[in-house]
């Protein structure tokens, strides 16, 4: 199945399971996930048929959402693809704009102290999200691409944002987690709590990359909201210009920085 047959899905059982009905609402979000998933612009019939719906309806919908700035032309003048609104929208939001703010300069100094990459990841659902890169220059370093998504269990970034999420956080995301892996439980994670409990960071072995060490802290404000996790991978002290102990110290630091930086809940 499909990336976006897979969110068609989703959808479908969100608009069965929940209380209240909004159809239209429902449809309109359905293509700006379909629109999310697709390299190429998407004519209006291609939408029609990956929603199931009367091409005239869709036309309708897509009119709107082109109207209030979220769809636009393609480049071939046919079909639609996402504007940037969306994007706008989500960097303006308080606690992604706070995170970003707080951690460039810091996770730039990391970068520029230690030659090693870094990279912020945010959660969302039952995955975490590359949202910003920090590489260092005339270096080769590992490359996690920015809009990266994996699963938050196989990777360092999603462990330790698993770990310092809020109780009932946690059992949303947990329940997310399942429906995809069953076997998935909150026991698995005592581990990795307790390493962060003792170390203050998570030295990870990537399941993503053979060879790689990721080293990762969350970051927390002041009043408990986790707002992402700081990764250095690592591949070996060949690549940068310091060890797992000195990069491990510097992302402690950087993790007890930001706690004093967001003051916000």
């Amino acid at each position: 199945m499909s990336v976006s047959n897979m969110k068609s899905e989703e959808m479908k059982s969100t608009e069965k399971l929940s209380p209240y009905s909004a159809p239209a609402l429902s449809r309109g979000l359905r293509i700006l996930e379909f629109l999310s998933s697709s390299a190429m612009s998407k004519t209006t019939q291609e939408i029609a048929t990956e929603l199931g719906r009367n091409r005239n309806e869709v036309f309708r919908m897509i009119a709107v959402l082109e109207v209030e700035d979220y769809l636009c032309k393609g480049a071939d003048g046919i079909g639609y693809v996402l504007s940037g609104k969306l994007l706008e929208l989500g960097l303006t939001t308080p606690k992604i704009s706070d995170i970003l703010e707080a951690i460039t300069p810091l996770a730039t100094e990391l970068t520029l102290n230690t030659g090693a990459p870094c990279h912020l990841a945010l959660p969302s659902r039952d995955e975490m999200i590359v949202l910003k890169r920090w590489e260092p220059k005339f270096r080769l370093s590992i490359n996690v691409p920015v809009a990266t998504r994996r699963s938050l269990e196989i990777t360092a970034s999603g462990i330790v944002m698993l770990c310092s999420m809020s109780p009932a956080e946690l059992a949303l995301t947990i329940s997310s987690i399942q429906e995809r892996y069953s076997n998935f439980s909150v026991q698995d994670l005592e581990p990795h709590q307790s390493e962060l409990k003792r170390n203050g960071v998570l030295q990870f072995n990537s399941k993503l990359i053979d060879g790689v060490v990721d080293l990762s802290v969350p970051l927390i404000s002041q009043g408990g909201q986790l707002h992402g996790a700081l990764t250095v991978p690592y591949a070996n002290n060949a690549t940068c210009d310091s060890s797992i102990e000195e990069i491990s110290n510097m992302l402690k630091s950087v993790s007890q920085r930001i706690s004093k930086m967001l003051i916000r809940p």
